[in-house]
């Protein structure tokens, strides 16, 4: 099958070159470069312009934000490359070849994401490429930590990103892209909003009720616990006279 071809193509390809620690942290770095250069000019203006969530990284922290994520997963491909050698056991090594191919494969989606975002615009598309990425990604920390668990550990800051950037890259679809789905997906996330609160409202007042019972039952108890004592009280004093 053609996507089967295709894994174990960029298995091969990754795998091969990985072994050296130059060309493994080499590779994702110059790939986010070049596929940067297309949409360079628009990222700052067009980024600007979008309605963004409170919570948006400014724009000059994703340049060197992906340069130390690159360094990071660059590395840990070259130690899960070194485990593919003859020394290394036969379960290992194929574990290690998996989690490579589906590295590469990350690698493909992350150097789509930057054009399609900020050079063709394609906001939806974007999010589909980054929502692939995120998916891969924890399968390839899953694959890296069964080889190598510094490798593993590498690639966690990468994962936590990738989950930031595609909750920012969804939160930018609604609030700017425009057609149907956009609309629907705006419309339910009102309706789940207005639930939310309809929700929140009503624990509310059943906490308050709660607490208003507590209350009643802590003042009742104490007023009963009163009056038992008064009453032993004046029983002892009745029997002592």
């Amino acid at each position: 099958m053609p996507g089967d071809s295709l894994h174990h193509a960029c298995q091969s390809f990754n795998t091969n070159l990985a072994r050296y620690p130059i060309m493994a942290v080499g590779l994702p770095l110059v790939g986010g470069f070049l596929s940067a250069i297309p949409s360079h000019h628009h990222v700052q203006n067009y980024y600007e312009s979008l309605q963004k969530p409170d919570w948006a990284a400014p724009a000059c922290v994703f340049a060197p934000a992906w340069t130390a994520l690159y360094l990071s997963v660059g590395y840990a491909s070259h130690l899960v490359a070194l485990r593919t050698g003859p020394n290394t056991l036969p379960s290992i090594r194929a574990i290690a070849r998996t989690g490579l191919g589906l590295y590469s494969v990350n690698m493909l989606m992350n150097f789509a994401w930057s054009p399609l975002m900020f050079w063709k615009k394609q906001i939806g598309a974007a999010l589909v490429t980054a929502g692939g990425l995120f998916g891969s990604s924890i399968a390839v920390t899953y694959y890296f930590f069964k080889v190598d668990k510094c490798a593993g550990y590498l690639t966690v800051p990468y994962v936590a990103w990738l989950g930031y950037a595609t909750a920012l890259n969804y939160d930018i679809w609604l609030k700017n892209a425009q057609g149907p789905a956009a609309d629907s997906a705006r419309k339910l996330g009102r309706e789940v909003n207005d639930a939310a609160k309809h929700a929140k409202d009503e624990i509310k007042d059943a906490a308050k009720h709660i607490k208003d019972d507590a209350k009643d039952a802590a003042r009742s108890a104490n007023r009963n616990a009163k009056h038992a004592a008064s009453d032993a009280s004046e029983k002892i004093d009745r029997e002592l006279r």
